[in-house]
């Protein structure tokens, strides 16, 4: 908080600008992001190197704080006269408190100060419209800069108000206004005598999705997510957002800023009234699921003995839901070589310890990422006194990455023995069989080609959260070359020739196809998955529990295949480079002769597996109803603020023998001739009757 621009307003979840600074020069990057960006800590460093940077932030106020920063390269002289007319406005306003002012303004400041601070307000409010909006995002950094620094109440490490404490130096408004324009005055001359341009992009957005952001362009991911440890990111800036009328009291954070942000405090959840059961059945928590329910039981079991009744067990798994989506964001903007660095921390809410970066390092892998490992770089709950538990945490960098192999000889032949299976099973085996079935049924057959309907080859569709996933086939109904259809089947491939990788690949399929299916699921009964090489046999029942069709080729049969053309394949990890090398160029000098013969001898060994997938195929597509069901129901609502008062009122007011009440949904269940079954709520007849017509294409 001493380095220039980083200490025009202090944000408590910010990270240290001088490592930023050495991890960039080190590592060199092209384009830097952000997705927690917070008061603007690595875009600012970023200018400085003269290097490209995104900056994502959820909290609409925080985020407006980041872009006064970011305006360091505005003209000085110019954002001095604006101060200047701001303080000559104010000094000569007429001001009286207002009658209906906020309890926390009345207890942190004096009315003499406050008065002045709402003069000041008041000008800034009657200038602004007359500034560029960089210039209104300057001003209006400087003047919530003097906003703590004028009341004579403390500010926990934390940023929470203390209304409590009492310092014993405050600053009156105006001079604080001046010292702070001077302090900024110093630090852009500073930063102008280094580099004239920002090269900041700050987005106000989600980091579950991180919409504009373009594809493949970050080769460097630097932040510090939210900690899972119950702290309130909306109530860091309670008393600014007070100050400017932006909410009246805490209750009103959730709508103004909590909803936005990562679920990681108990206050989010509670708000939301989220379910621990929908939450661990998400497809995108699927990696840790096993892990995760003890701890979200454990925590549930706990919550009932404790006089706070925090809602923990539903933050967790909402924290970590939230995160998933974050990697599988990432995986999409980020490019083969990028490496990320979080810093994070472990936490144990009412004692109850949580691994988070074993649990996020887990959803990067099932994101699509290869490799993750953590440095600490602290131990934490060992000194405080008043620490809640004795459970030992720390802190740390948590790094990921996506090609840590790349340049070894057995990656490299890797890689190419997977897209030459790839060719041949999905190409010359499974696409033909595909494409008589879809011309049989007259169903429209999507692959990697020219298509007018869609941009580029690539055949990609968006999840129910916004990313977009590429895969190998999709099956349309009322699809053209010119016109999407409707969906009807996914299905993906993959090749790994170690089983210690399998488990995550499988999880990385399931984690894009699921959410894919999930959006469209009154239409995609089918999704499928072409595996080939090293996968264990709990890997193959994972995705098969989870619903897909499976085709796979072991290993050893991808062997017995290349034995046709006198090609030993049967490498492991102790094989030596140089025959992984020689081994490269006789892969990638095959001639057509002994492609054709590989292609017979796959077909071979995967006709039964590609004869079920198929009859699965054909029975999900072409499958019918057997039975709807209708249930109007109705009934009084009944809404408690706690569990007592609803085990109270259960047996007290609510009843169940005389029915009445009012309409409230239709619960439609729709049975199918192959064990399908759709379950769904709709608050209105038009609506139901919209969705039985789709059921009917």
């Amino acid at each position: 908080m001493k380095l220039p621009v980083h200490r025009w307003f202090r944000y408590s979840a910010g990270f240290s600008a001088a490592w930023v600074e050495e991890l960039i020069k080190d590592l060199a990057p092209q384009t830097i992001l952000d997705p927690f960006v917070g008061s603007g800590t690595v875009c600012i460093v970023a200018d400085k190197l003269g290097v490209s940077s995104y900056g994502v932030e959820a909290h609409p106020f925080v985020y407006r704080l980041a872009k006064g920063k970011l305006s360091w390269n505005l003209d000085i002289d110019t954002f001095l006269e604006v101060i200047n007319d701001i303080k000559h406005l104010a000094t000569n306003l007429k001001l009286k408190l207002p009658e209906n002012l906020p309890d926390l303004l009345n207890k942190c400041y004096t009315d003499e100060t406050l008065i002045n601070l709402l003069k000041i307000r008041q000008a800034y409010l009657e200038i602004s419209p007359n500034l560029s909006n960089e210039l209104q995002f300057l001003v209006f950094l400087t003047i919530n800069a003097i906003l703590r620094p004028s009341s004579y109440v403390g500010t926990a490490q934390w940023q929470y108000v203390l209304p409590n404490k009492r310092k014993i130096k405050t600053c009156e408004p105006f001079d604080a206004l001046e010292k702070q324009a001077y302090l900024m005055q110093e630090d852009m001359l500073l930063m102008q005598s280094l580099t004239k341009v920002s090269r900041a992009n700050l987005i106000q957005g989600d980091a579950r999705n991180l919409q504009s952001i373009p594809d493949k362009l970050i080769d460097l991911v630097i932040t510090s997510p939210p900690y899972a440890n119950n702290y309130d990111y909306a109530d860091a800036t309670r008393l600014e957002m007070t100050f400017w009328g932006e909410i009246n009291s805490w209750g009103d954070l959730h709508e103004a800023v909590r909803k936005f942000l990562i679920r990681s405090s108990s206050q989010h959840v509670s708000k939301e009234r989220l379910n621990l059961d929908d939450l661990i059945a998400k497809s995108i928590i699927e990696p840790i699921k096993d892990e995760l329910i003890p701890v979200c039981k454990e925590l549930e079991i706990v919550r009932g003995t404790k006089g706070g009744n925090k809602a923990y067990h539903t933050m967790i798994a909402a924290y970590f839901a939230d995160m998933g989506s974050v990697f599988h964001s990432l995986q999409r903007v980020t490019t083969s070589d990028c490496k990320i660095c979080m810093v994070v921390g472990d936490s144990a809410p009412y004692g109850v310890y949580v691994p988070v970066e074993k649990w996020l390092g887990k959803l990067a892998l099932a994101a699509g990422f290869e490799f993750w490992n953590f440095e600490q770089i602290r131990e934490r709950n060992v000194k405080w006194k008043n620490r809640k538990h004795d459970v030992p945490l720390h802190e740390g960098r948590l790094w990921i990455e996506s090609n840590i192999m790349a340049q070894s000889p057995s990656h490299k032949f890797g890689q190419a023995l997977g897209k030459l299976l790839e060719d041949i099973v999905l190409d010359d085996i499974l696409k033909p069989r595909l494409q008589q079935f879809a011309q049989s049924q007259n169903y429209y057959l999507d692959y990697q080609k020219s298509r007018p309907a869609r941009t580029g080859k690539k055949v990609t569709w968006a999840d129910k959260y916004g990313n977009k996933h590429d895969l190998d086939f999709v099956i349309e109904v009322d699809g053209t070359d010119d016109k999407l259809g409707r969906p009807v089947a996914f299905i993906e491939s993959a090749w790994r020739r170690y089983t210690k990788h399998s488990k995550n690949k499988a999880q990385e399929i399931q984690g894009a196809i699921l959410p894919i299916i999930e959006l469209h699921h009154l239409s995609a009964p089918f999704y499928g998955v072409v595996l080939a090489g090293d996968f264990t046999k709990p890997a193959l029942e994972q995705l098969r529990n989870n619903g897909f069709a499976v085709i796979y080729i072991p290993y050893k049969e991808v062997v017995s295949a290349f034995k046709i053309i006198d090609f030993d394949v049967a490498f492991d990890e102790e094989t030596p480079d140089e025959i992984y090398t020689t081994a490269s160029k006789r892969l990638a000098s095959l001639t057509s002769s002994e492609k054709e013969k590989l292609r017979q001898a796959l077909m071979q060994v995967s006709q039964k597996e590609v004869d079920t997938f198929m009859t699965t195929l054909r029975n999900c597509l072409e499958r019918y109803i057997t039975k709807i069901v209708i249930i109007p129901l109705f009934g009084v609502r009944y809404e408690f603020g706690s569990i007592d008062e609803a085990l109270l009122e259960l047996n007290n007011t609510v009843d169940i023998d005389i029915p009445g009440g009012r309409f409230e949904k239709f619960e439609v269940i729709v049975d199918y001739n192959n064990n399908d079954t759709i379950r769904a709520n709709f608050q209105n007849k038009a609506v139901l009757a919209d969705f039985l017509r789709k059921l009917e294409s």
